[in-house]
């Protein structure tokens, strides 16, 4: 697996990310490169590869592609984060009246 680790800014927040990439090729013809997430550092014994994103032809576009589902995920995630928050705010506030 060739694992890279790159830097994406999401809303304003710097979050550094690991990819895997995979490529399987057949009869020695270029193969279809794999992209998975890793959820921490590659040496970390408790390390996952989530696989994301399959059968892309280069590994520039894999990486690149990497990049864009992961900046959509953790823009999700901060969404909902702050939807999360607010509604318990709200909670709060009508409890409390």
């Amino acid at each position: 697996m060739y694992k890279v680790k790159r830097t994406i800014y999401v809303d304003n927040q710097s979050i550094d990310v690991w990819f895997g990439l995979v490529s399987k090729t057949k009869n020695g013809k270029n193969g279809k490169y794999t992209v998975y997430l890793l959820t921490d550092d590659p040496n970390n014994p408790y390390n996952h590869a989530e696989p994301i994103l399959s059968n892309i032809t280069s590994k520039e576009t894999a990486v690149r592609k990497a990049i864009e589902y992961t900046k959509e995920l953790f823009h999700n995630i901060l969404i909902s984060q702050k939807n999360n928050n607010k509604s318990q705010e709200d909670n709060g506030k009508k409890s409390q009246s």
